[in-house]
């Protein structure tokens, strides 16, 4: 037994170094030659309520866009501010909620057509399990401090 230890440690050590620095170094430096990374996209997931909710449970609408500084809120593919741009969205266009991000600084939303709701984007009744928003309605997130919620 005190002879298989030494054993051991060796071959823990042989293991452990074994491609460690060189591939690091390869892939590091692969990583610096690759254009800036996009977040890509990260569809709006419905029934995050359950079974017993609609698939996007609550709605709002965007607020607070100034015409000075921002004259739209910018619906992106994914929950960061570098995503591509999905679509524009105004002042008191109306949102389905449906998800958010774990910081909370994302809402994930289904943009109804105009004068549309939940039912024209098939977000109204209940789903079984959660999944990913994939349409017929635009879909994507947006920043939540230009989201308010209103009841109905």
């Amino acid at each position: 037994m005190k002879a298989l230890a030494p054993v051991l440690c060796l071959l823990l050590l042989t293991c452990s170094s074994r491609g460690s620095s060189g591939d690091a170094d390869a892939i590091y430096n692969a990583g610096e030659q690759e254009a800036q990374l996009s977040p890509g996209v990260q569809p709006v997931r419905i029934g995050e309520g359950g079974a017993a909710f609609a698939a996007c449970a609550g709605s709002g609408v965007v607020v607070n866009l100034s015409p000075t500084n921002e004259s739209y809120l910018s619906l992106r593919a994914a929950p960061f501010t570098e995503a591509s741009e999905v679509a524009r969205l105004t002042n008191g266009t109306a949102l389905l909620l449906c998800s958010h991000s774990l910081d909370q600084r994302w809402q994930g939303v289904v943009v109804p057509p105009a004068g549309g709701g939940a039912a024209d984007c098939g977000v109204d009744a209940p789903i079984a399990t959660a999944r990913g928003y994939t349409g017929p309605c635009k879909s994507g997130w947006v920043s939540s401090a230009f989201v308010q919620a209103r009841a109905g």
